[in-house]
């Protein structure tokens, strides 16, 4: 009887066991099964994400426009010729230009032609501080110049760089300090957009090859750094006078290669939308 009853008491415990066993492994193929399905649906969602941003990139990139060259047109010289400073402009390994003016006077639309015209001559162009969503497929929007490639032209927006001449020992100074050293090295034309020279660095200023100024308001001028106060002095008179008679905003170039008025078309991408955008902005 005791003998009976001790199989009966180790039959019950392999019973155990093998239950234990068999919940266990049931367990192991339950969370295999949950940890394959989430794998495989992470996947799938990214393939997905990417098939989409692929496909909008596409379309973005079909219904893109492509890059136009459009020249300024010379409207009064005081020395030199338009057609000089084009070409050097354009065909320049490396050059380093400001673009000031008063608030809403089309500095942004006047960069982005630039852009537009050495993105048509084959040169790669990117931009810094803009928002992608407004510009074409052949801009780059960088969040940091150095990423450019050798070669390249760009044009930063003060709003979209840590800068000032208050604050020199800057993180934001010392870098784009150090690209405006080695923009010769890399062969990068840099165009940098800026209300009011007294927000640049001196160092940047002395490094630029041309100014492009446009039209600038009664305080702008009188809190712009000693050169260009005198540039603008120079030229504050004819900017309204010329404006009138041509009808249309203009840009006073001063470069060695031509010092005078030029009127410079819109980018052919230019919208109502884009132009608000860029209004939105702080320069």
């Amino acid at each position: 009887m005791a003998k009976k009853s001790g199989s009966a008491s180790l039959f019950v415990r392999a019973a155990k066991l093998v239950v234990s066993l068999i919940v266990a492994i049931a367990l192991l193929i339950f969370r295999l099964a949950k940890w394959l399905a989430l794998s495989a649906f992470a996947l799938l969602k990214s393939l997905a994400s990417a098939i989409f941003h692929s496909a909008k990139a596409a379309v973005k990139t079909a219904s893109s426009p492509k890059p136009t060259p459009k020249q300024m047109t010379q409207v009064e010289a005081i020395e030199g010729s338009l057609a000089a400073f084009d070409n050097f402009l354009y065909y320049s390994k490396s050059t380093v230009g400001l673009i000031l003016g008063g608030r809403g006077t089309g500095k942004s639309a006047l960069g982005m032609r630039l852009l537009e015209n050495w993105a048509a001559a084959g040169r790669k162009v990117y931009a810094l501080g803009f928002d992608a969503s407004s510009l074409p497929s052949y801009i780059n929007v960088v969040q940091d110049v150095s990423k450019a490639a050798n070669g390249s032209a760009v044009l930063v927006d003060e709003g979209g760089i840590l800068f000032s001449s208050r604050d020199a020992m800057s993180k934001g100074n010392k870098l784009l300090s150090e690209l405006l050293f080695i923009a010769r090295h890399k062969d990068l034309s840099l165009v940098f957009i800026t209300q009011n020279s007294a927000t640049l660095e001196v160092n940047t200023i002395r490094q630029a090859d041309y100014l492009l100024l446009k039209k600038p308001s009664l305080l702008q001028s009188s809190f712009e750094r000693g050169k260009i106060k005198d540039i603008y002095a120079q030229a504050a008179k004819r900017f309204s006078q010329l404006e009138q008679k041509v009808g249309k905003p203009l840009t006073y170039v001063y470069s060695d290669a031509f010092h005078g008025f030029a009127s410079a078309p819109l980018p052919t991408f230019w919208s109502e939308e884009a132009s608000k955008a860029f209004r939105n902005k702080t320069v």
